[in-house]
């Protein structure tokens, strides 16, 4: 099989490749993140290809998405390693030879290969961080052994929250090799829908078109915490109308990151008789847009995240937004100038306090235009695609040299 064609533009002078634990068409958050920001930082400038792992074995080894070249490696353990990526090996110093910096989001210990061979080669190594206590230097740190080796090795930290960023100064990481990041939000693609636009969306997704919707979105994962959401939903007492739960995400079992625990308690509130709605749960989508611009309310439970990209295209698509209090990341994105803000704050697995907010937004059209409306009007002033990818390009671009033009390869 021949390699797709490389379709940077003629002329580019640097060539980045990123390296992620998924790529289009299997989805992620850092995957779906990694595919935002390369297709609006790509340009005469800077040039893209992709290294991933890929779960279903279904998915051609080489493809081309979107102009770029994507080469995939089979998830797994150990032995998967050695049976199907080390026959690819030459492949792969191929693919990181051609490029000039290379780009992880996130460190797995599948990353180290990338490291080294970046590093062997002459390469810029960038690390995106994607969540605290995960990928963060002091948790990092505290693992030891390899993982710091390699991990403090890189050129570069990208940091695309607040907390990320202290996480940072607070490590033996030099402080010249941070740089805050957030990720972007296409704008035009989530965007705030009318009434008679919402029960379109409906009607074409097959959903209620009566009641007030609450949408959340994110894999079945113990983290994610929608089983608590599903549990408080099913007990609301709803006095105007019916209130239905849209659980958007991988919900398939042995699927990555899905567990059985929340999947079982998912179930058991879909059948809950006193259950105020009809819960929905349609497992991944290709779609997330049309269902967060058919809701009416944004619920993100989730006690552990980098910067939560659900959060950020609920808020685009003008929604009232109830969110855990994770110290500098949800409220910072939820926080406006003095004491305003775009969006209700809960105690992490409060049930009380995530319920009250919930039962406030859903007998209040008023307050949820209003925190819709700002939310909005944040997004657009801080987190638009194109601004974010602009930053990029400039970090990119002072990182390789501003006078640097690539080798020929």
């Amino acid at each position: 099989m021949s390699e797709p064609a490389d379709k940077t533009a003629p002329g580019v002078k640097i060539r980045v490749v990123m390296v992620t634990g998924a790529y289009y068409p299997e989805v992620s958050g850092a995957g779906l993140q990694c595919r935002e920001l390369l297709r609006a930082a790509a340009g005469r400038e800077i040039g893209f290809s992709v290294l991933t792992t890929a779960t279903y074995r279904s998915l051609p080894p080489r493809s081309d998405e979107d102009g770029v070249r994507v080469t995939r490696l089979p998830a797994g353990g150990f032995f998967t390693v050695l049976a199907c990526w080390l026959p690819r090996l030459w492949e792969l110093v191929r693919a990181i030879s051609r490029a000039d910096v290379v780009h992880l989001h996130g460190l797995s210990r599948k990353s180290y290969l990338f490291v080294m061979l970046g590093t062997l080669l002459g390469k810029k190594i960038i690390v995106k961080l994607s969540s605290l206590g995960e990928d963060d230097p002091p948790s990092v740190q505290k693992s030891g052994g390899l993982r710091w080796l390699f991990y403090r090795g890189a050129d570069l930290y990208l940091a695309p929250s607040s907390a990320l960023a202290r996480a940072c100064r607070s490590s033996s990481l030099r402080a010249e090799k941070l740089r805050e990041l957030p990720n972007g939000v296409d704008t035009v693609r989530f965007c705030p829908a009318d009434e008679d636009k919402k029960r379109e969306l409906r009607a074409k997704l097959g959903l209620p078109l009566d009641g007030l919707a609450l949408v959340s979105l994110g894999h079945f994962s113990i983290d994610k915490r929608l089983d608590l959401l599903a549990r408080v939903w099913s007990r609301l007492e709803s006095a105007g109308g019916q209130v239905h739960l849209w659980l958007v995400g991988e919900n398939r079992p042995g699927a990555y990151e899905v567990d059985e625990r929340v999947a079982a308690a998912v179930r058991t509130a879909a059948e809950n008789p006193k259950r105020p709605g009809e819960l929905t749960a349609p497992g991944r989508v290709a779609n997330p847009q049309d269902w967060l611009r058919a809701a009416d309310i944004f619920v993100m439970p989730s006690v552990r995240e980098g910067l939560p990209n659900a959060l950020l295209e609920a808020m685009s698509c003008g929604l009232a937004c109830v969110a855990a209090r994770l110290e500098g990341i949800t409220d910072r994105v939820l926080s406006l100038d003095g004491d305003e803000t775009a969006g209700l704050l809960f105690i992490p697995d409060n049930h009380e306090v995530l319920a009250a907010a919930i039962g406030s937004l859903a007998g209040s059209g008023e307050l949820r235009g209003l925190l819709g409306r700002r939310a909005r009007k944040k997004i657009e002033k801080e987190y638009r695609l194109e601004t974010v990818a602009g930053k990029y390009r400039k970090i990119i671009l002072e990182l390789v040299g501003g006078g640097y033009v690539a080798r020929q390869h």
